[in-house]
């Protein structure tokens, strides 16, 4: 009896464990509020940031229209390059160069130690995040949140995918987050993926009442990424 008991326990197990797998990852929640704190690098990587990662941005980037003096955005852990080796990836905006333009800088660091620089000439940064490997090749990707900036009020919030393939950083495509009048958000999308080789990618719409509160509404529907030129260059 004790045997099929435990044959028994085995499977429904293994019946679990591959819809848990397929459990869907959230891409953007535009319910969850940023927060005020100002982040801060550990000391390593700070001494790293002043001594290497600045003298290079600023060879690459210090010009009359950008004048370098980087801004940390956020830093988040991941598998990225090494499949199991944890590493962290800083965002920082490294200048502004017009309304909603600006100069962007993703900085790889490995055990106290700079793996390498990615700068893109893009948008407003505003939030960086890790998504725990949605296509199932072993590696982590990243979400960059941009706002543009405001015309005639209106504005709005773009979010890239982008994924570490073979030391060079892939844009995997693009979505449409928010949309604002005024910087108060009018409607906004949650985005979710269901994990596999392709994902299936999802979002939900949001539209703020006369409170600014944003509720949901209509379907949670199927949508896919927007392609979009990769800018990013790794930066010597």
């Amino acid at each position: 009896m004790r045997t099929k008991l435990l044959i028994l326990t085995v499977l429904l197990l293994s019946a679990t464990f591959p819809a848990a797998a397929q459990k869907p990852l959230t891409i953007w929640d535009p319910t969850v509020e940023l927060m005020d704190e100002v982040p801060a690098l550990p000391d390593a990587e700070a001494e790293l940031n002043n001594k290497t990662v600045l003298p290079k941005l600023k060879a690459k980037y210090n010009s009359d229209g950008c004048t370098v003096d980087p801004e940390l955005l956020g830093e988040v852990s991941g598998v990225f390059t090494k499949k199991g080796v944890v590493q962290k990836v800083a965002l920082y905006q490294v200048c502004v160069t017009g309304n909603g333009l600006g100069i962007v800088a993703l900085v790889m660091f490995e055990d106290d130690k700079l793996v390498g620089i990615w700068g893109e000439e893009s948008g407003w940064a505003m939030r960086l995040h890790a998504i725990s490997d949605m296509n199932t090749n072993g590696f982590d990707e990243l979400t960059l949140a941009f706002g543009g900036g405001l015309h005639q009020g209106q504005g709005g919030v773009g979010v890239e995918i982008v994924e570490f393939q073979n030391g060079k950083l892939q844009v995997l495509g693009w979505f449409q987050a928010e949309q604002s009048m005024v910087g108060e958000a009018e409607t906004a999308w949650k985005v979710t993926a269901k994990p596999g080789k392709i994902p299936v990618f999802y979002r939900q719409k949001y539209k703020a009442n006369s409170r600014g509160k944003l509720l949901k509404t209509g379907t949670n529907t199927i949508f896919k990424l927007t392609k979009v030129e990769n800018k990013f260059e790794q930066i010597k």
